[in-house]
């Protein structure tokens, strides 16, 4: 605290005037009597008795000065002493023509504040420069401060540090804003906006509308939620911005949700391709035949060339992570076997498959003549069996037919003949006669060709020879035919 110039001036000058009483007192004094004054209209206390300067006392009484002495509620008059040297409020007037009691004004000066750590009043004698200071930031509690703004008045009223010239009673306010601390969490990405703000201010959040975790996974903004001790209603949500009013401090965190790459793929190119949410499902299908060219070549389903699918070609599909599978299918060539007398092997084969080509080798025939299978001839040359079966490896479309010679029962044409030499004549040519046997007719040898072509059906409705013992399609052991007689 410093006093002014002009304030040193008045007190030597009120000292001076005081020293020139005392050693030349005025015409008019009375002898024993000493000038009782003061710098300020005060009043002192002469033998115990109130008295208003300037008086008179008689030497040898008493004269007290009260220490302090009330102008208003925020001014008074301390007492510094008599003359500016006796220090004793109390002095006994001896060899003393005038004495002056020396008063120094102080005012009240009250700093008030929303931080309570800076409310105070003190007292400051006039003419002081005083110094103030205030912190920049105070924390009440966890996400609540108070910041400095500025001083109400003062030198520099907006800095934390100030100065005050003190010339009458001053009410200084330092005045704080409360803030809170609102904060944006997730542990994928930062979150724009968060910081201090003034209750009912309006807080912008931001945070990625998608996170790429991989090629496979990602999290997909939703929403937002409160998640602090104290509730934060987000008003509206704008694209990936959360608008909401400060009420307190708030912890807001954005909802993802995580999603995974479904990639399922073809002969005819992409089945499925999309992001979809853990734990839901996807409804997939793939064709079990794909044709490539009728009757001919086609693919075949068998499953998929990974093992998070079932093999089958309708599933449905619950995502748990990243998926990226293919369809597998194999190539398959159609074979067709034909034979006068039934053939087995007709089919679709997987490609490099081994299939077997089977034809009845011994038809039965008529009497005198007998068909034999020779071999098989198609589009993949001609063939030799064994026991009427031929053994191919299936890399391109089959198509092959038996093929027969028809070969005399030398047997039955020797008796024949053994008959006719015997007889002398020819019994095909004999009259039909009741009881007896009849002469081969046209309509006989009709019948003799179609008993030979005459068929049957196996279980499973295959065309069997009728003398077959196995079925040449499906290998199904057959029961002898059963002959019934004309």
């Amino acid at each position: 605290m410093k006093a002014t110039g002009w304030c040193w001036l008045i007190s030597l000058a009120v000292l001076a005037l005081a020293a020139l009483a005392t050693l030349a007192p005025t015409a008019t004094a009375e002898e024993g009597q000493v000038q009782i004054t003061s710098n300020y209209p005060v009043t002192v206390l002469h033998e115990g008795a109130p008295a208003r300067v300037p008086f008179r006392a008689s030497e040898g009484t008493t004269v007290c000065a009260p220490p302090v002495q009330y102008v208003d509620v925020d001014a008074r008059l301390r007492f510094v002493g008599w003359n500016w040297t006796i220090r004793d409020p109390c002095v006994t007037l001896r060899n003393v023509k005038a004495l002056v009691a020396v008063y120094k004004a102080e005012y009240l000066v009250v700093i008030d504040s929303e931080l309570e750590n800076l409310r105070r009043s003190f007292w400051v004698e006039e003419g002081t420069v005083v110094e103030l200071v205030a912190p920049s930031v105070h924390y009440e509690s966890d996400g609540v401060r108070l910041r400095f703004v500025r001083w109400s008045l003062g030198e520099y009223p907006f800095n934390s540090s100030n100065r005050v010239y003190v010339s009458r009673p001053l009410r200084i306010e330092a005045v704080y804003v409360r803030e809170y601390y609102v904060q944006g969490v997730s542990p994928y990405a930062v979150v724009n906006g968060s910081g201090w703000y003034r209750l009912g201010q309006t807080v912008l959040l931001s945070a990625p509308s998608v996170i790429q975790l991989s090629e496979g996974e990602r999290l997909v903004l939703t929403g937002w939620e409160s998640v602090g001790s104290v509730p934060a209603i987000v008003n509206r949500v704008v694209s990936n911005v959360a608008v909401l009013e400060v009420r307190g401090p708030h912890v807001v965190r954005p909802v993802y949700e995580r999603q995974y790459r479904v990639v399922l793929t073809g002969p005819k190119g992409v089945v499925y391709d999309g992001w979809v949410t853990a734990g839901e499902k996807v409804a997939v299908s793939v064709e079990s035949q794909v044709v490539l060219r009728e009757n001919e070549v086609r693919l075949r389903f068998v499953g998929w060339n990974s093992s998070l699918l079932p093999p089958q070609e309708r599933l449905e599909l619950e995502v748990k992570g990243p998926v990226r599978a293919e369809a597998v299918y194999v190539r398959q060539y159609y074979v067709e076997v034909r034979g006068r007398y039934g053939a087995g092997g007709t089919g679709w084969y997987d490609e490099g498959s081994e299939a077997t080509l089977m034809a009845v080798p011994n038809p039965p025939g008529n009497a005198f003549f007998r068909p034999r299978l020779t071999g098989f001839v198609g589009n993949i040359g001609t063939l030799e069996h064994r026991n009427g079966a031929i053994r191919v490896v299936v890399d391109r479309p089959i198509r092959v037919e038996a093929v027969y010679v028809t070969e005399p029962d030398l047997v039955n044409i020797g008796l024949l003949a053994a008959v006719i030499a015997g007889s002398g004549f020819l019994l095909l040519y004999r009259p039909s006669r009741k009881g007896r046997s009849k002469p081969r007719t046209g309509s006989m040898e009709k019948q003799e060709e179609d008993q030979v072509l005459r068929i049957r059906l196996c279980s499973k409705g295959h065309e069997v020879p009728a003398d077959a013992n196995v079925c040449p399609e499906c290998g199904e052991i057959l029961s002898p035919a059963v002959s019934q007689s004309p």
